[in-house]
């Protein structure tokens, strides 16, 4: 506080970022900030007063905040798309993101050894959906929107992985990284669909990309909604 004046930001105590005193979480790590109660009531009364007193100037400071979030998250679409086209690019791309999915994998097979060798082998890839998805309700429950809206993606991207794998199992083009059996061509062997592995392949691909396009349909709808009441009230 400076001349009586209530500061809008704090710095998170885990990893330094700034943070509104608004926020109960962290925007970058997550973690509670732990801001008393009588603070962020203060701040409130502050604010409200200050839009009583001047509310065209209130009015342009959420406006600018709100559309300066339309861009970023129009931007992180974009990028996410160009991504997304490197599997339509390239067969068998294995993206920088592949390698953290590829950690998630293989302690599928560690954690989920224990119920039997169908469940082992299906193991690393149960985990590479299930991680991603344990994410998603975690930013959900805490209302981060475009955090659980990356974290579907990031299941959808797992998809696009998984489908080159699936659709090896006949080749076994890919090295192993702890060598052994083809994880995918021992399941389709064991279901009596090893015939149909090109098929599967491309089915989970389609899976994948249609989850990519959806999380891609809520992160802008929810940048078109923060930004067409301004666009509305400008030809008005």
């Amino acid at each position: 506080m400076k001349d009586g004046t209530i500061s809008e930001n704090t710095k998170c105590p885990y990893c330094g970022a700034k943070n509104s005193i608004e926020s109960k979480f962290c925007n970058f790590c997550y973690e509670n900030l732990h801001i008393p109660k009588e603070n962020r009531a203060e701040l409130k009364l502050d604010k409200t007063l200050k839009e009583k007193l001047n509310p065209k100037d209130a009015n342009k400071s959420k406006e600018k905040k709100e559309i300066k979030n339309f861009y970023i998250r129009m931007a992180i679409i974009a990028g996410l798309f160009i991504f997304y086209t490197q599997w339509l690019r390239k067969e068998n791309y294995f993206s920088f993101l592949d390698n953290i999915n590829l950690a998630f994998h293989e302690a599928g097979h560690i954690f989920l050894g224990f119920f039997g060798h169908f469940i082992t082998m299906a193991g690393g890839t149960i985990f590479q959906l299930l991680i991603p998805s344990l994410c998603l309700f975690h930013f959900y429950s805490r209302g981060s929107n475009l955090g659980w809206q990356l974290c579907l993606f990031w299941i959808g991207q797992n998809f696009l992985n998984i489908s080159i794998y699936a659709g090896d199992a006949i080749r076994q083009a890919l090295p192993l990284v702890a060598g052994g059996v083809h994880d995918w061509t021992y399941l389709l062997t064991a279901t009596g669909l090893i015939a149909h592995t090109y098929f599967i392949g491309k089915l989970i691909f389609f899976i994948g990309s249609a989850i990519i396009f959806l999380s891609f349909y809520f992160m802008a709808n929810d940048a078109i909604n923060e930004a067409m009441p301004h666009q509305v009230s400008e030809t008005m």
